[in-house]
C-alpha cells in the first residue's frame, strides 16, 4: 500500500508579533564575557574587554556559545522599528539570569531560571532594545516573545494551517513498515507508536500526531501512546490561556485522527500553563484519557482524579501501565518524582497482574542516569528516581516486565539495569551533540522534510521487542532487545 486512506526549542530566543515577522530576521550584536563565577547579573558598563564579539541573526544563544559552556555573560542589542504607538506586551524566560532593556528602561530582571513579563508602550520609530544574560552551571535558555497587547503572538493564530499529509510521510512510513513486516513474518504482535516532546507552543509540528495517527491503514497499530511534554508552559503559553486551551484543543484533534485507544501520560511542559489556572489531573483525564474509554472496551482502567492508569490487550496478554514521572507537576514545585502514592499503587498492580502477561511500563521522564542531558545537574529526586530503579529491579525477578519507556531526554537510549530495559524515543523535541550522554545518539531532521517517530512492536510469545523509526536515521535507529 502506498497511501493512505484519509486525505526549544530550549536555547532558542525568539521575538515574534501577531502582526509583523519574526525579530530574530533582523542583525543582533553580541558580547561575551567568559570566565564570570559570580552568582547575579552584574552591572554590565563595569566589565572590561569582552571576550568575542560579533553579529548575527536573532537572539540565538547556539549561534554565540557552545552549549557545554558555563559561566560566561552575554549581551546583545539591536534596534526595533516601530510602525505607529501601541502598547507591546513583552515576555521573557531564561536560564540562569537575564535582563531586558527597552530604550535604557530595564523592564525585567531575573537572577534565577524563570518566566516573566512586562507591557511598555513603544512610540513610532526605532528603539533600542537590549538583553543581558548570565549563564551560571547546567543548561542554556532563553526566550523573547514580543506581541501587541489583547494579541497572541502570530504562532498562535486562532486558524492552523490546513491538515493535509506532505509528500515525504508516506515514503518514510511505508519504508519502515516494509522492515516491521520482514522481521514480524508469522508470529503475533503487540504493536504501537510513541509520540513525545512535540512542544507545541513553537510550530505546528503537532500535525504529526495526526499523519501517524493516519498511517494506521497501513500499521494497523494496537494502541497509540503520547508521552507528554505537548508544551503548555514554554513561550507566551504559560501566561496566555487562550493559547493554552489552543494548544490543548490542537493536540487533542490530531489524538482523535486515529479511530483506536490513544493513550496519554503528562510530561514536564505539560503544566502550568495559562497563568497555572488551564492545567490539571483531572483536565488531562477528560481530554485525553477518558475519550478511549468507549474504544478500550472495558480494557482502559484510569485512576481516579489521577493521571496514572493501565491499559490491557488480554487476548494478546500484555499490559501496558502508564505512571505519572512529574510528581506535583508545577513550575513552582519539584517534577521528576515518583510520589509514594503512586509507587504503591505501582507495586500493587503488578503484583496482581497474572504472571503470564507481558508488562510495559510507560512514563514522560527517564530515571535511569544517562536519561539526562549531559551538561545538566543531576535531577531534584535523585532519591525518587532511585527508588522507581530497585521497584522495577525486584518486580522484575517474578514479573515478565518488558521495560521502562520514556521520552524527555530529546535523543535514543537503550540501557540494560539488573536485568531490566530502559529505552528512551527520541521525539520531536532538540537537544545538541554535546547535551548526549555516552551511549545515547539522536537523528538530526526537519519537521518540514521528515518525521520522526518510533513504532515499537512486541513478540510477547517470545519476548522480544523491535522498534522501528519512520522517518528521522530510518533503519539506523531501529533498536531490537529481549526481556
Amino acid at each position: 500500500m502506498t497511501t493512505f486512506s484519509k486525505t526549544i526549542i530550549a536555547a532558542a530566543a525568539v521575538l515574534a508579533c501577531a502582526c509583523t515577522p519574526k525579530y530574530n530576521e533582523g542583525e543582533v550584536s553580541y558580547k561575551i564575557w567568559e570566565g564570570y563565577e559570580n552568582e547575579e547579573l552584574p552591572d554590565f558598563s563595569t566589565l572590561g574587554e569582552p571576550t568575542a564579539t560579533g553579529t548575527g541573526r536573532g537572539f540565538e544563544l547556539l549561534e554565540y556559545t557552545a552549549p557545554e559552556k558555563n559561566h560566561f555573560l552575554a549581551e546583545f542589542t539591536s534596534t526595533l522599528t516601530v510602525p505607529a504607538e501601541k502598547e507591546y506586551t513583552f515576555l521573557l524566560y531564561s536560564d540562569d539570569c537575564s535582563r531586558f532593556i527597552v530604550d535604557g528602561d530595564t523592564l525585567v530582571g531575573m537572577n534565577d531560571c524563570k518566566y516573566s513579563f512586562a507591557g511598555k508602550t513603544l512610540g513610532k520609530g526605532k528603539h533600542k532594545l537590549t538583553v543581558q544574560y548570565l549563564e551560571r552551571d547546567g543548561g542554556q535558555g532563553l526566550d523573547l516573545y514580543f506581541y501587541e497587547k489583547g494579541q497572541l503572538p502570530r504562532d498562535y493564530g486562532t486558524q492552523a494551517p490546513e491538515y493535509r499529509i506532505p509528500d515525504f510521510v508516506v515514503p518514510q512510513v511505508t519504508e519502515a513498515h516494509d522492515r516491521y513486516m520482514e522481521w514480524k513474518g508469522d508470529d503475533e504482535t503487540v504493536i504501537f507508536p510513541i509520540f513525545t516532546d512535540v512542544h507545541a507552543h513553537t510550530d505546528y509540528r503537532f500535525h504529526h500526531i495526526g499523519y501517524i495517527a493516519d498511517a494506521s491503514d497501513i500499521w494497523n497499530y494496537d494502541f497509540m501512546l503520547c508521552l507528554g511534554d505537548i508544551g503548555v508552559n514554554l513561550g507566551p503559553s504559560h501566561i496566555s490561556k487562550d493559547i493554552t486551551n489552543t494548544i490543548l484543543t490542537r493536540i487533542s484533534d490530531e489524538m482523535k485522527k486515529f479511530p483506536g485507544t490513544f493513550l496519554y501520560v503528562p510530561g514536564n511542559h505539560d503544566w502550568d500553563g495559562g497563568e497555572g489556572t488551564v492545567t490539571s489531573e483531572e483536565r488531562f483525564q477528560e481530554l485525553f484519557q477518558k475519550p478511549g474509554l468507549e474504544k478500550a472496551g472495558g480494557n482502559l482502567h484510569l485512576t481516579p482524579g489521577k493521571v496514572y492508569h493501565y491499559y490491557d490487550i488480554p487476548e494478546k496478554n500484555f499490559r501496558i501501565i502508564l505512571l505519572n514521572s512529574c510528581g506535583t507537576c508545577t513550575l513552582q514545585d519539584k517534577y521528576y518524582v515518583f510520589d509514594d502514592d503512586q509507587v504503591e499503587w505501582f507495586k500493587n498492580l503488578v503484583n496482581e497482574t497474572p504472571k503470564e502477561m507481558s508488562i510495559l511500563v510507560a512514563c514522560h521522564y527517564m530515571p535511569h542516569p544517562n536519561g539526562r542531558w549531559h551538561n545538566t545537574p543531576a535531577p531534584y529526586n535523585l532519591q525518587s528516581n532511585e527508588r522507581m530503579m530497585d521497584v522495577l529491579a525486584e518486580l522484575k525477578k517474578s514479573h515478565n516486565i518488558i521495560g521502562l519507556f520514556c521520552g524527555d531526554s530529546h535523543f535514543n537510549m537503550h540501557e540494560v539495569d539488573r536485568n531490566v530495559n530502559y529505552f528512551i524515543t527520541q521525539g520531536l523535541g532538540f537537544c545538541t551533540e554535546a547535551q548526549l550522554m555516552p551511549g545515547t545518539r539522536r537523528a538530526p531532521y526537519d519537521v518540514e522534510e521528515s518525521l520522526c517517530c518510533d513504532v515499537i512492536a512486541i513478540k510477547p510469545a517470545k519476548g522480544e521487542v523491535h522498534t522501528f523509526r519512520i522517518g528521522a536515521g530510518g533503519a539506523d535507529f531501529d533498536y531490537e532487545f529481549k526481556y
